[in-house]
Order: structure tokens, then sequence, then C-alpha cells
């Protein structure tokens, strides 16, 4: 079986945790994707990015994705 990198979103502290493929698990802020009242719809892993979908609270969907590295450097937003 094949390991792969995973990440999910952690409303409480308002961060990332990610699960490299040797196991290693570490977290990182998430706060850039919930800046401007923000809500997080899910999260998806696209090769070695991570990609937090967000929106405007109250939403049905989301509007953006925040980018981060798999070490949790920002990468930037844009319009989905």
């Amino acid at each position: 079986m094949e390991r792969m990198l995973t990440a999910f979103w952690d409303e409480d502290r308002q961060q990332v945790q990610v699960r490299r493929p040797t196991g290693q698990v570490f977290q990182f802020s998430g706060r850039q994707a919930v800046a401007g009242n923000h809500e997080v719809f899910g999260v998806q892993v696209v090769g070695t990015e991570i990609w937090v979908l967000t929106g405007a609270a109250g939403s049905r969907r989301p509007t953006w994705k925040v980018r981060f590295t798999q070490t949790g450097t920002y990468r930037g937003t844009s319009a989905l």
C-alpha cells in the first residue's frame, strides 16, 4: 500500500494538520484561510500543495483556495 500526503482542517485551533508519507505528523497555522470572515469548506491535497477551500461565512460553497506547501509556507490565494 502506497502512503500519501494527507491534510485536514482543525476548526478549534484554526490549523492545518498534515501527515506526510513517512508518517510524520505536524500542523501549521491556517489563519490566512479564515481572514476576512471566511469559513473553511474543505482541504484538498494536490501533489505537494495543500489547498484550503474557503468562502464567505454563511455562503453555500467555497469561492477561494488558499495554497500552502507541505511545510506550511503560504503560497497565495486565488478564486475558484
